[in-house]
């Protein structure tokens, strides 16, 4: 078998493959869809109210006639309305200090286990700053005892 005859065959089963395929279909012509103005929001979907207030960036604060505090925030899919979660009344009641020189070393329990990290003295943040104050009332009164 020589080129020319191998590129007969290959040019043969080009040819049968091609007329194997099914051919195009028209597409199905269904009714007409109506569309909408961008600014109207669809039937049923959550809008913010006018007297909202911005508490962050895409996520704003109302509250309604009978006085229940509800947050609004934007998503890929639309406004989202729901009840804030509970600010934690002290979160630094559960956070443990450990005074190490010029750093305090913190510690918390997670669901996870204990988180520990450290911090220099001067970079304390709030919650940090109370457990490091109540740490150093404990050793001051421990010293005058």
């Amino acid at each position: 078998m020589t080129v020319t005859g191998i590129c007969r065959i290959l040019m043969l089963a080009a040819v049968c493959a091609l007329a194997t395929q099914p051919a195009k279909q028209e597409p199905r012509k269904g009714p007409a869809k109506v569309a909408r103005k961008a600014d109207t929001p669809a039937p049923g979907s959550t809008t913010i109210p006018k007297d909202a207030e911005q508490v962050e960036p895409g996520i704003w604060r109302h509250a309604d006639e009978k006085g229940k505090v509800w947050h609004y925030r934007r998503t890929p899919f639309g406004m989202a309305k729901y009840e804030p979660e509970p600010e934690a009344e002290n979160s630094a009641a559960d956070l443990a200090a450990f005074d190490e020189g010029e750093k305090v070393r913190f510690e918390r329990r997670t669901p996870f286990g204990v988180s520990r990290w450290t911090r220099l003295k001067s970079e304390l943040s709030g919650d940090e700053l109370t457990a490091y104050k109540r740490l150093a009332a404990k050793t001051a009164k421990a010293v005058k005892e």
